[in-house]
C-alpha cells in the first residue's frame, strides 16, 4: 500500500522509497538511498533486528545503525553550542555513511592521517573544513596536506615545528597542550600521557619558537581524555587558552584565530549535552568573537547510533564449588566490536532479543569467537540462562568498536545495516534542500 511518497511492505513497517527520496538523493550524490532502509516512525530496534535475522540465515553478528541519531545529535550541538564548530573525529567510527551524513550537513572533520583526509575529501569536503589533528605526523602526510590545501595542523613539540618549517611553512600552527580530566571516578583514556606539551613554560617556548621560525601561530588546542568524566576540565583548558593567547600577544603574535577544545564528549543514550554546553558557553562568552572555537567530538555522535546483535553459537556449564557457572561463546568479541571492554573502559550487560526460559540467574562469562583466552567480553556476572541459538543485543556500540577491528582467526567484522525513520528522513531532505538553495 502507498503512504504519501512511500510504499510499505506487507507488515506496514518497512518503507520502499519513491519520489521524495529520489529527489533528495539527486541533490546529495554521495548518499545512495538504496544503502538505507526506511521505516515507519513507530518501529522499534528489536523489530528491525528480528527482521534481519528472519530474512537471512543469520549467525554472524551485525550492527543496526540509526542515521536519525546522528542527525539529531548534530542539530542539538549547533543549537546548544552555536559558537563551537564541531569537527567530527572520524577515527571514532569510519563507516562511510556516518561521514556522508555529517558531510551533507556541513559538519567539519578532525583527521589524523593522509588516509583519513582522503576519505573525507572524496566527499567534496573543502580543505578549510579539516584540521590535521595528529601532533606527530609522517613527513609524507604533511606533504600531502600541503598538496591538497589542508592548512590547520596541531603540534606539541619543537621537532614537529622544525619538520613543518621544512615541509609546509605556510601551515597554520595549532599548539596542543596537556589538559587531562580527572579520571579517578570513572575509566578514561588519558591522552596527555602521549600528546600535548606542558601548558606553562613549554607551551610558551613553542609559541616563541613558532614566531622565530616565521611560522603562522594560528591557535591552541587541548584534549581532556576520552570519554570525558569531568566536565570542568573543558573550562580549565579554555582558561589556559586565554592565558596563552595573552602571552602570544605580549610577544606580538597577534593573529590567533582558533581555540580547539578537543573531544571526549559522551554519547550514550542517556547523555544530554545541556550541562556541558552551559559550562562551555559560559567559559567562552568573553573570548574575542574573531577567534573561532572548534571541537573534535567523535563518540558524542556515534555511540548510541549503533546497536550490535550477537549470536550464541556455543555454551558450556562448569561447576564452581557447589554452584554452576555458565559460559557462552558469541559471534563477536574484543577483536570485532568490544575494544572498549579490552581497554577496561566499559562493562556492558546484554539484553536478550527473545525472553529467557526462566528468570533464574547464574554467574556467567561471555567469550568472543576467537581462540584467544583474552577474547572475553564480560566475566562472572549474574545473567539469566541463555540457550544456543539465542541472540543478545548490545546498546551504545558505535564508538571505536567498528573502527578498531581485525580479522583474527578469520572472523569478519560485523556488517552494518543503516536505517532511518520516515519523519527523520523527510526532515533530513528538507535540511539538504535548504543547503542546495542557499
Amino acid at each position: 500500500m502507498a503512504i504519501g511518497l512511500f510504499k510499505t511492505d506487507s507488515t506496514g513497517l518497512y518503507i520502499e522509497p519513491l519520489a521524495l527520496t529520489v529527489e533528495c538523493r539527486l541533490k546529495m550524490s554521495s548518499i545512495n538511498i538504496q544503502e538505507i532502509h526506511l521505516y515507519e516512525d513507530e518501529i522499534e530496534e528489536y523489530d528491525i533486528i528480528k527482521e534481519i535475522i528472519s530474512t537471512r540465515d543469520q549467525e554472524d553478528a551485525f550492527y543496526i545503525f540509526d542515521l536519525g541519531v546522528i542527525i539529531k545529535k548534530h542539530q542539538d550541538w549547533i543549537r546548544k553550542m552555536p559558537r563551537v564548530v564541531p569537527y567530527y573525529a572520524i577515527k571514532c567510527n569510519t563507516h562511510p555513511m556516518v561521514i556522508k551524513i555529517l558531510a551533507a550537513m556541513k559538519a567539519n572533520f578532525d583527521c589524523a592521517s593522509k588516509q583519513e583526509v582522503q576519505q573525507v575529501m572524496q566527499l567534496n569536503v573543502s580543505p578549510d573544513r579539516i584540521i590535521f589533528a595528529n601532533p606527530t605526523k609522517f613527513p609524507s602526510h604533511i606533504k600531502f596536506a600541503k598538496s591538497v590545501g589542508v592548512e590547520k595542523m596541531t603540534v606539541d613539540s619543537k621537532y614537529e615545528l622544525y619538520k613543518i618549517k621544512k615541509l609546509f611553512p605556510e601551515a597554520k600552527i595549532v599548539i596542543r597542550f596537556r589538559c587531562d580530566g580527572n579520571s579517578t571516578v570513572a575509566r578514561c583514556l588519558k591522552l596527555g600521557i602521549k600528546f600535548g606539551c606542558e601548558p606553562g613554560d613549554e607551551a610558551k617556548e613553542l609559541i616563541q619558537l613558532t614566531k622565530d621560525l616565521g611560522l603562522i601561530l594560528y591557535g591552541f588546542s587541548f584534549h581532556v581524555g576520552s570519554p570525558c568524566v569531568e566536565f570542568n576540565a573543558y573550562v580549565r583548558g579554555i582558561d589556559i587558552c586565554k592565558e596563552l593567547i595573552t602571552f602570544a600577544k605580549s610577544i606580538q603574535c597577534n593573529d590567533i584565530k582558533l581555540i580547539d577544545i578537543g573531544g571526549g564528549f559522551p554519547g550514550e543514550r542517556e547523555f544530554q549535552i545541556d550541562e556541558i554546553s552551559h559550562m562551555i558557553n559560559d567559559a567562552i562568552k568573553d573570548i574575542d568573537p574573531t577567534i573561532e572555537i572548534i571541537s573534535e567530538p567523535g563518540r558524542y555522535y556515534v555511540t548510541s547510533a549503533f546497536t550490535l546483535a550477537s549470536f550464541i553459537h556455543s555454551k558450556k556449564t562448569v561447576s564452581v564449588g557447589n554452584s554452576l557457572k555458565q559460559m557462552y561463546y558469541v559471534s563477536c568479541g574484543v577483536y570485532s566490536g568490544f575494544i572498549e571492554e579490552l581497554y577496561k573502559l566499559k562493562s556492558r550487560r546484554p539484553n536478550s532479543l527473545f525472553n529467557p526460559v526462566s528468570d533464574k540467574k547464574y554467574y556467567s562469562t561471555l567469550w568472543g569467537p576467537t581462540c584467544d583466552s583474552g577474547d572475553c567480553i564480560i566475566k562472572d556476572v549474574l545473567l539469566p540462562e541463555f540457550q544456543i541459538g539465542d541472540w543478545l543485543v548490545w546498546n551504545d556500540m558505535g564508538a571505536y568498536g567498528t573502527s578498531i577491528v581485525c580479522k583474527f582467526n578469520g572472523f569478519m567484522p560485523p556488517l552494518v545495516h543503516s536505517f532511518i525513520r520516515k519523519s527523520q528522513w523527510e526532515d533530513f531532505c528538507t535540511i539538504m534542500n535548504r543547503f542546495v538553495n542557499e
